[in-house]
């Protein structure tokens, strides 16, 4: 369809400019006559070339192979990754079965959290909000009672006392035996048909993006998360996601942030359809309900540590590469190769948090038989500052650089970073081996 098929006041223009030219013509003539009208004439006259240009301009633009002007570009909506994930989170809390009346909180950041629970679902009569890490606020509401604890202890709740039990965002932060004591004191404390909300980080998208948070242990699967909650005594009765991040068809990994566009999928779509797809999502949404099947504490046990021997090695490996570093795969992992002259970071991460121990941490090198003097600096970094605790030089000839540090208690926020010297090229392998020597068990793991 040409320009003109497209501009709807184009006939109206051509109407106008024959009706101007017809009465610019009939005042002419009576301009002859009555001097007064001579001025309108003129002005009309104006008014007719005007539209006579216009006119031509719109047959130019019209002509084949002329291509029109595009409109300036709008500018693009920007989003919060955080805001689409709570707000996700909201809409799926006013979802939840209504009229609770005595309501447990396993980990709660305070008073802010207490009136996104009544705007959201609605008012309850008694909330119980369980938190170890964060102090009491002041001023909570009237119908909130705070236990400092940690949502594997609930002793001050009596049994089959509650209704509704939630645990968002907070499952991801405890580390094995302290999710066997969730399950059980939740099975303990709801009664039997009421209802146990959980929702965490996909594993299954958290791993892929390499997406870390410096409290997080380990984030859990959706199968994982499902047959905890059948061990436990729970019955899943609605499973929902929060922000696809993988095409369900070729499982391609899309954007974690919502403001790189995609070339498939609109943010709309993402949101819209992940709530039926919660294995594609970075979050998954579980809520269950608790049957009269008694919970099964060694089989949760072994569970979850044959879950955390797969997924806490991968934590570890969660390291993010310097600017314009690459990594080449050979039979025994990821390496980066460092060209000589390069001087700065290599790799940092994976930002996780450390127990109250000894810890041992090793790095791999593969150095350049010229190097003449130290070509690399590791070192072990912790909390939101990046506070050294130890460090050490990586001399010419040496393949490993081991570091070990004594934690006092437990630490958030771990690093193990490698800095290139610019003095010589190197490769190093892009994999943590770390052993720990846990204070609370006086057991070692070790994780590579």
């Amino acid at each position: 369809m040409g320009l003109l098929g497209r501009i709807t006041p184009f006939r109206q223009i051509s109407r106008a400019y024959g009706a101007l030219l017809t009465a610019n013509h009939s005042l002419a003539v009576l301009a002859q006559r009555h001097s007064a009208l001579g001025e309108l004439a003129q002005h009309l006259a104006a008014v007719a070339q005007k539209l006579d240009n216009l006119t031509n301009e719109v047959e130019r633009l019209n002509a084949p192979g002329v291509s029109l002007p595009q409109p300036p570009s709008q500018v693009q909506a920007r989003y919060d990754f955080n805001d689409v994930l709570h707000e996700g989170r909201s809409a799926l809390m006013r979802e939840m079965p209504p009229n609770a009346e005595r309501v447990v909180s396993a980990g709660c950041s305070g008073r802010l959290y207490f009136e996104w629970i009544e705007k959201t679902y609605g008012y309850i009569p008694e909330h119980i909000g369980i938190e170890y890490y964060l102090p009491k606020p002041h001023l909570l509401p009237d119908n909130v009672t705070w236990i400092a604890n940690t949502a594997g202890n609930m002793e001050a709740i009596a049994d089959q006392t509650c209704d509704l039990l939630i645990s968002g965002q907070n499952i991801e932060h405890l580390w094995p035996e302290d999710v066997v004591g969730f399950l059980m004191e939740s099975a303990r404390v709801l009664r039997a048909g009421s209802t146990l909300c959980v929702d965490s980080p996909n594993r299954a998208l958290t791993a892929r993006l390499n997406w870390t948070h410096p409290e997080h242990t380990i984030e859990l699967t959706v199968p994982e998360i499902r047959h905890l909650l059948e061990l436990a005594g729970f019955d899943v009765t609605k499973e929902a996601g929060i922000w696809l991040c993988e095409d369900p068809k070729t499982r391609r990994l899309l954007p974690i942030d919502p403001n790189t566009p995609d070339p498939e999928w609109s943010v709309s779509e993402r949101i819209f359809s992940a709530a039926s797809k919660p294995e594609h999502s970075f979050l998954w949404w579980i809520e269950s309900r608790r049957t009269e099947r008694k919970p099964d504490r060694e089989a949760l046990r072994k569970f979850l540590h044959s879950i955390y021997a797969i997924a806490w090695p991968e934590r570890i490996q969660r390291l993010v590469l310097g600017p314009s570093l690459v990594t080449e795969r050979r039979s025994d992992g990821e390496w980066i190769s460092v060209p000589p002259g390069y001087d700065g970071v290599v790799f940092f991460g994976p930002y996780m948090p450390l127990r109250r121990g000894r810890h041992r941490i090793t790095f791999e090198f593969e150095p350049d038989p010229s190097a003449t003097a130290a070509f690399a600096r590791c070192d072990v970094a912790i909390g939101p500052e990046g506070t050294v605790i130890a460090e050490r030089e990586t001399m010419p000839g040496q393949t490993q650089t081991v570091l070990e540090v004594e934690i006092q208690e437990l630490t958030f926020g771990g690093q193990f970073r490698c800095y290139a010297t610019g003095r010589a090229a190197f490769a190093v392998r892009r994999h943590i081996y770390l052993v720990e020597t846990l204070s609370e068990t006086a057991t070692s793991a070790i994780t590579s």
